[in-house]
């Protein structure tokens, strides 16, 4: 007999996979910009023989976008690396608790790094800004940590859905 994964964790997985879709499409628009940004800082630079000034700062925020697009639909996608030697060598008895115990680290590390990114955002005060625009970098900060909250959350219910399975076969494990 199989169990059956309760309603409110496939509402949540649904919603973080929108959520992480909807940072993926800027994520994507990030690459497009930059791109954008690439071709005319090139074109500047060797065809006028004149370097944009400022191009630096854009492709910098520019690339923040891309890389917090990455980690949310990376999340949702099993994109991340990893190495599942334990399973080789032990069962389903031993990897239902290396699992839990792997979840439960990764949402404490990355939820600490999320409330870091909320909390200890800087902006003018501190001179956290770019070199030639003085572009802040507070909403940067905060769209990685909505972001890192995006995956923080996917974990923590793949936690909850392992510990909802854990006499049986966890649905989250990637099958070879």
């Amino acid at each position: 007999m199989s169990i059956e994964t309760p309603k409110a964790l496939i509402w949540a997985d649904r919603l973080l996979m929108r959520a992480a879709g909807f940072l993926a499409i800027l994520g994507g628009l990030g690459i497009v910009g930059l791109v954008v940004i690439t071709i005319i800082a090139v074109f500047w630079r060797y065809a006028l023989n004149n370097p944009v000034f400022g191009i630096s700062d854009l492709s910098v925020v520019t690339l923040t976008i891309v890389t917090g697009g990455a980690v949310a639909y990376g999340a949702r996608h099993n994109a991340h690396v990893s190495v599942n030697v334990i399973s080789l060598v032990a069962g389903r008895k031993v990897t239902r608790w290396t699992d839990a115990l792997m979840r439960v680290l990764t949402v404490a590390i990355a939820g600490l790094a999320t409330y870091a990114l909320f909390a200890k955002a800087c902006g003018i005060e501190k001179a956290c800004i770019t070199n030639n625009f003085s572009i802040e970098h507070r909403p940067f900060y905060y769209f990685l940590g909505l972001c890192l909250a995006v995956y923080t959350l996917h974990v923590l219910v793949q936690l909850l859905v392992g510990l909802w399975h854990f006499g049986g076969d966890d649905p989250n494990e990637i099958t070879d």
